[in-house]
């Protein structure tokens, strides 16, 4: 079964990686944008499914119109205004529910945290293009994360011994931790020769990056043990959902962007 379950995850990437890096790198910036506004849409689906949200239509569908606001701002490059303006039609639908529907006032924390987990964190991918050569750098920063999951899952698969912290995650070590660390760092020192900033920055946010994407991880892991379920969905054949591909992924683009943002300006 592991066996089986490692080759879907192996195929889902070959089919996969070529599709992101092509949006990523070459797609028109409208295609880009509505690759990004499926990524959260779906991603904010799950997250929906992980609070209970998903046997409530019209809360999902605000939901997700909630944050396609938020990555709207992002996209036409003003963030703080999409994030405002989500923020305010959910006060608006708090005050409706408190007055005709009660109960649905129970959700307003997991909604409140839903505009932030995916869609905030997602819309740095969209804030990228506003940078020199600033689509080489996200996909950049993708392979960095990509990188940490790939190294951690098989040195943990392989070396694990130790627990990480098995109150949220069981499976995690310090040799997996170890080893995506590591893997990062490997990565971002080959790569800083073609990249426009010292040999030691890239490092330093390498590491970062690694640190980051696994909380993410981890995040993601105490939100699905919150729910009692193993994966977030099952879109994507051995890696389970959406969210559960890019958790690490979320966490690293606001960190990934304003370092460049920083060494860049």
């Amino acid at each position: 079964m592991k066996n089986q379950t490692h080759k879907k995850r192996i195929l889902t990437a070959i089919v996969a990686l070529p599709v992101v890096i092509w949006i990523v790198l070459k797609a028109p910036f409208f295609i880009f944008c509505l690759f990004a506004f499926l990524i959260g849409i779906l991603g904010c689906l799950e997250f929906g499914r992980l609070w209970d949200l998903h046997n409530l239509t019209s809360l999902n569908i605000f939901q997700a119109f909630l944050n396609l606001l938020i990555l709207i701002g992002f996209a036409a490059h003003y963030p703080l205004l999409g994030i405002t303006l989500a923020f305010f039609f959910l006060a608006l639908y708090f005050i409706w529910a408190y007055g005709h529907q009660p109960k649905l006032t129970s959700f307003l924390p997991a909604m409140s945290l839903g505009l932030f987990y995916p869609n905030v964190f997602l819309g740095h991918a969209l804030s990228f293009t506003t940078l020199p050569q600033g689509r080489i750098l996200l996909l950049w920063t993708l392979f960095m994360t990509f990188a940490v999951d790939t190294g951690a899952f098989y040195t943990g698969r392989k070396l694990g011994k130790h627990k990480l912290y098995p109150a949220v995650s069981p499976k995690k070590s310090w040799e997996g931790l170890i080893g995506g660390s590591l893997s990062a760092l490997i990565l971002g020192g080959v790569s800083a020769i073609w990249l426009p900033v010292g040999f030691f920055k890239i490092l330093g946010l390498s590491l970062a990056l690694a640190i980051v994407s696994q909380i993410g991880d981890f995040f993601e892991s105490a939100l699905k043990r919150q729910a009692g379920v193993k994966d977030s969905g099952g879109l994507l054949p051995g890696h389970g959902g959406i969210l559960d591909r890019i958790d690490g992924v979320l966490f690293a683009l606001p960190l990934s962007y304003y370092c460049w943002q920083w060494w860049l300006k």
